[in-house]
């Protein structure tokens, strides 16, 4: 009826079976899934509690590691570098779902004080910790892109989807950028939530 062998038939099934969106039963046939996967919205908010508390629970996998690399470009308001960097790439995952791949650039002093945790913890909480009041403050910018071949794979994507970029500073109070993090969010999967105070005339 539609021009598809049915090897193809059988493989689409097939994939949408792993994705737990389709039943097999024998003897019966074969059904859409009563209770399909629920995917988590990542809501990335401007405010900083509400944004630790959307990385509770969620999981960094390593991807590569330099560990000790030259400063990021910065911009001119974006605050002034650290001597050294540790540099992380790495695919972040909540609910097992891989929802952003991040380079991330973290200040060796802050690193060298916690190294077996930031290697594998959600980097942005443990900052938090390490450094508490001596955090001035995070700045983000966002912006809509299309996934490249390597973002693609690792988040399960069509090359040249759309993917929200988000570029993350976090610095001190001597306003030195303790950590840069540019991030790729799946555009399905992320909600950019911002709220600006409306002032009294």
């Amino acid at each position: 009826m539609y021009g598809v062998a049915r090897v193809t038939a059988r493989q689409a099934l097939g994939v949408l079976a792993d994705d737990g969106l389709i039943e097999r039963v024998q003897g019966k046939g074969t059904f859409v899934a009563s209770g399909a996967p629920e995917r988590k919205i990542i809501q990335l908010d401007s405010d900083w509690h509400n944004f630790l508390k959307m990385l509770d629970g969620n999981l960094p996998e390593p991807l590569v590691v330099d560990p000790d690399s030259a400063p990021p470009r910065l911009g001119p308001s974006e605050g002034r570098p650290a001597p050294s960097y540790r540099y992380m790439r790495r695919v972040h995952r909540a609910s097992a779902q891989p929802y952003c791949v991040i380079d991330v650039y973290l200040a060796q002093h802050v690193y060298a004080q916690a190294p077996a945790a930031f290697d594998t913890q959600m980097v942005i909480p443990l900052l938090g910790k390490v450094c508490g009041s001596k955090l001035q403050k995070m700045s983000q910018s966002f912006r809509i892109m299309a996934a490249d071949l390597t973002v693609a794979r690792w988040l399960d994507l069509p090359v040249g989807a759309p993917v929200g970029e988000v570029r993350r500073v976090i610095t001190d109070q001597d306003g030195i950028v303790l950590y840069l993090g540019i991030g790729q969010y799946r555009g399905d999967l992320v909600v950019f939530n911002t709220t600006l105070e409306v002032p009294r005339e």
